[in-house]
């Protein structure tokens, strides 16, 4: 990907904001003004200081277990994004990335598949990534079974939120030419480090989570730990492995189980000296790897029975896989089936126990809440008549508003309400920009140009068109990865 390919790239709406969204939530319109104002006038001509602020950046938290574990998802201040994106697309630093990547996959023994990937079909970029791992992940772990007997697992505590910012420029340059240059704004590690400041007022720790040009971010740091893992590795004389990385998901494949014990210990070293660790609870020991190559919720959906005649047990089988594994991409995909299957019927009966049953699993696995959304509005359509949808939505609402942190399924719930009622409130932020109210995502305090401030336009995000086009029930191409 060249310079200039990579800067479209990272400017796409879809690569600004990873977080599953209605389609009437388009970006396009937010970046393209900044674009054009930073093209004439950079931001670092203006000399502002955004590090001072708190809030630059919008926070929507995802649930990641139904319960006490929340992953926050940031829109990052679309100043400072496109000021990024311009910043490590130039030529010249570009040029540099891509040469230090090409020395991270010098390893044959260390593949990473992770990298972010653009889609050169129809399919939505986040369904070519999902593609990659399938193939690159779960498809090479089978076939590596050939070759090696055993495979350990292990996985980076809270990665994105313990990334200590210092060591992009580590990574990109080495630890002693950043720390002799430190403070050298020429070197695109610490330039980056900077921006990464700016975003979080000061602070050195953790990076945001959202966006695809944070992940290239986070894979600088993780592919400089691979290559210090392989030249320690080397140094031991340890060469019968295989390890396949997917950002700080790692698969280590061996024959002799004491080469596994000494490179995860190993590995341990080198992320220590990043500021990162390895999840105690999630590294496992040696395993077969036919055995282990599927995730444990794929493996125990497919020993599973999957569906049956009457609609209402087969959402109930699903239901039961939830609870067991919430959040689980088997699970995902089940619900998707589900979909396909309730599309193809004309009559549905007891609709509004199936969507509590439906309402239940996205609650309790808010990951696959669009699905449910979706699931729940072609339920409504079989609901008789306005009044009693309306009823259903407002019980609906009730019981989201006991898990906390529910701005996310808050957007999903009025993408099903809009149509029945536009004038249904939500305290979700972004929810309240469909209602047409105006809200400030980010802080704005440390802009001083008028004409750069004016840029920034929250309400811009809401694609009114789009959204009065939105019909009752959700299409299977507002929520599906491998559609379009």
């Amino acid at each position: 990907m060249s310079a200039r390919e990579a800067r479209a790239f990272f400017l796409k709406p879809e690569t600004y904001c990873r977080l599953d969204l209605p389609p009437y939530f388009d970006f396009r319109r937010l970046l393209r003004p900044v674009d054009k104002f930073l093209n004439v006038k950079p931001l670092a001509s203006l000399k502002l200081k955004p590090q001072d602020f708190e809030d630059v950046n919008y926070t929507i938290y995802s649930n990641k277990d139904g319960r006490y574990a929340w992953r926050p998802f940031q829109l990052i201040h679309p100043v400072i994004y496109v000021d990024l994106a311009h910043l490590v697309t130039e030529s010249r630093h570009w040029a540099v990335i891509r040469s230090r990547f090409g020395e991270f996959a010098k390893e044959p023994k260390i593949r990473c598949l992770s990298i972010p990937q653009e889609s050169l079909t129809k399919r939505k970029d986040q369904g070519a990534q999902i593609l990659h791992w399938w193939q690159g992940i779960e498809q090479a772990s089978i076939d590596l079974a050939l070759d090696f007997n055993y495979v350990l697992h292990a996985d980076i505590t809270d990665c994105y939120g313990s990334v200590y910012t210092h060591s992009v420029a580590w990574a990109m340059h080495g630890k002693s030419t950043a720390k002799s240059k430190k403070g050298d704004l020429a070197l695109i590690g610490n330039a980056i480090d900077v921006r990464l400041q700016w975003m979080q007022h000061g602070q050195t720790n953790g990076i945001p989570q959202g966006a695809v040009l944070v992940d290239l971010i986070a894979e600088m740091v993780l592919g400089y730990a691979d290559l210090e893992l392989g030249k320690r590795l080397a140094d031991a004389g340890t060469t019968d492995f295989q390890i396949l990385r997917y950002r700080d998901d790692y698969r280590i494949f061996v024959n002799d189980t004491r080469d596994g014990e000494l490179i995860l210990k190993t590995l341990t070293e080198v992320l220590i000296g990043l500021g990162l660790k390895l999840n105690a609870s999630k590294t496992t020991t040696a395993q077969s790897v036919i055995g282990s190559s599927l995730k444990m919720d794929k493996r125990e959906w497919i020993r599973r029975r999957q569906i049956d005649r009457n609609l209402q047990k087969h959402l109930l089988l699903i239901h039961a896989h939830g609870a067991e594994f919430p959040n689980g991409g088997s699970l995902m995909i089940a619900l998707d089936q589900f979909y396909k299957r309730l599309a193809s019927r004309k009559a549905v009966r007891h609709p509004m126990q199936l969507i509590s049953i439906a309402i239940d699993i996205g609650y309790n696995s808010p990951r696959c809440f669009p699905i449910c959304a979706a699931i729940v509005s072609m339920l409504l359509s079989k609901v008789p008549t306005k009044k009693e949808k309306l009823a259903a939505v407002d019980r609906i609402r009730k019981k989201l508003e006991q898990l906390p942190n529910n701005g996310h399924l808050e957007v999903w719930l009025q993408r099903i309400s809009y149509c029945f009622n536009p004038a249904i409130t939500y305290g979700e932020k972004l929810c309240c920009l469909v209602e047409g109210k105006k809200v400030d995502l980010w802080n704005d305090s440390w802009i001083s140009d008028s004409g750069l401030k004016r840029t920034v336009r929250p309400s811009s995000i809401v694609n009114k068109k789009r959204l009065k086009a939105m019909r009752p029930i959700v299409r299977r191409h507002e929520f599906g990865a491998f559609e379009y």
